[in-house]
Parts: structure tokens; C-alpha cells; sequence
């Protein structure tokens, strides 16, 4: 089910949903290379407020395979037009359980990003996590046509994209058809918590919605952008007020 949050568009799932959709994009590319390869975003309420102003970002956004509500803003507002049911999927925990799927089910999978090495060292922690995880290839080039190259050579199911918010999401909506993976995930900063160079905020943190405040207290830097979510507030509750009152 697919609802929309202040113009973009974003899907009703839980994690189970999204991996089973993760899978299902794999699939049908591998049983007819015809299919195009999907994009996967993961929305936080910061790249909401990026689409209203980044009209590329937006039509991005727009030809989205599957967008889930990493961001407990983006989740709250989707239970105010009507969706109870919605829960945050943070995008590091469904593709850490899409991985023993990727095991079972041989899915070759293609790291790209993040800073120098954290790549390489991501793909190294995973295959020791997950024993017979198929990772054909830790790229940290640029995101350019001559990685789009690299990548189609080691021939991927899916690709796992590191560049950040707007970047990742550019790079796969232009060159995944390219590369000939079933599915293109942008997983922003998800390498560096695997590389272990950036500790993840505790669990109980990250179940009371707070991972954004964990996040801003060890990196300050990011105080420019968050201060796009008293907006976000804001605005959100506006459209939500109006469509009330449009419906009355």
C-alpha cells in the first residue's frame, strides 16, 4: 500500500514486507533480465524536505520501485492519514535480515561507496557473518559511469549504494539498468556501521524513535540538516490538517 507525505510517495510496509519486496525484485529480474531493476529508498523526513526543493530528487523519489518509512517522522505522519498499522523500517536492519535470504536464495550482491576501504571491510564483516553471502564486489569509486562499469562486470542481483542522500539514489536511478542488478538500494551511512566505524545507537534508543538524536549528539555537524525537521513538523501537520478538513 502506498500513501504520500508532503508529495512524496512512500510505502505502508513493515521489515518482513520489505524484504519480502527486496527478494521479489531480485527474483524477477533473474527470471527475465527484460524486467528493469528497481530503486529501493530509504525515506527520512530530511529527504522529504530535499524533494521539495530538488525537483530531480524528487521525480527520483517518483520512479522508486519501493520507499519505506526509515524515519519516525515519515512514520508518524503516515498514521495520521489512516495507517495505524505503519512502523519504521530502518534500512540498516532490513538488509541485515534480507542477507540470510541473499544466502539461501544465491543472490550475488555488489558494495559501492562510502569513504576509502569502509567498502572492503564492510564486505569482510559480512561474509563472516554471514557464511556463503555472495558479495561480488567493494567498490569506493565515484558515483560514475565508470563504476556503472565496474559494477556490470562483477554482474550483481543487487547493489548497495553509499553516497549519501540524493547522490546514492541519482546514481542508481541513472545507471542500475546499466549494471543489470534486479535492485538498487541507497544505504547512506548503513557501511559505516557495518566497517564499524561509526557505533549505531542502542536498540532501545532506536525503538523509541530517538536514533536521530543519538545520532546528532555524536555528530554535531549534522545540525544544519535537522534543522529541517521542525519544518517537516510543521508542515506535515499543515497538509494533514487540510486534507481533514477537505474531507469534512
Amino acid at each position: 500500500m502506498r500513501s504520500v507525505v508532503l508529495g512524496c510517495p512512500v510505502d505502508v510496509v513493515d521489515e518482513s514486507a520489505a524484504v519480502d519486496a527486496l527478494v521479489a525484485l531480485v527474483e524477477r529480474r533473474r527470471n527475465d533480465p527484460a524486467q528493469p531493476g528497481g530503486l529501493v529508498v530509504t525515506l527520512n523526513p530530511e529527504m522529504v524536505m530535499r524533494a521539495r526543493r530538488d525537483h530531480e530528487f524528487r521525480a527520483t523519489l517518483e520512479t522508486a520501485a519501493l520507499l519505506v518509512p526509515d524515519g519516525i517522522g515519515v512514520v508518524r505522519a503516515l498514521r495520521r492519514r489512516g495507517h495505524p498499522q505503519a512502523t519504521r523500517v530502518g534500512g540498516a536492519d532490513m538488509l541485515m535480515s534480507y542477507l540470510p535470504e541473499a544466502v539461501r536464495r544465491h543472490h550475488r550482491v555488489a558494495i559501492a561507496g562510502a569513504g576509502p576501504g569502509v567498502a572492503a571491510v564492510a564486505g569482510q564483516r559480512l561474509r563472516a557473518q554471514f557464511p556463503g553471502l555472495e558479495i561480488v564486489a567493494t567498490d569506493s569509486g565515484d558515483p560514475d559511469e565508470a563504476l556503472a562499469r565496474r559494477l556490470s562486470d562483477a554482474q550483481p542481483d543487487m547493489v548497495w549504494a553509499a553516497f549519501g542522500a540524493g547522490k546514492q539514489e541519482l546514481f542508481l536511478r541513472r545507471h542500475l539498468e546499466r549494471i543489470g542488478a534486479g535492485a538498487g538500494v541507497g544505504v547512506g551511512g548503513t557501511l559505516d556501521y557495518i566497517a564499524g566505524r561509526v557505533p549505531r545507537a542502542p536498540r532501545t534508543v532506536r525503538n523509541a524513535g530517538l536514533e536521530w538524536a543519538w545520532r546528532l549528539a555524536r555528530e554535531p555537524w549534522r545540525l544544519r540538516r535537522q534543522l529541517q525537521l521542525p519544518r517537516f513538523w510543521m508542515l506535515e501537520r499543515l497538509e494533514h490538517t487540510r486534507s481533514n478538513g477537505d474531507a469534512e
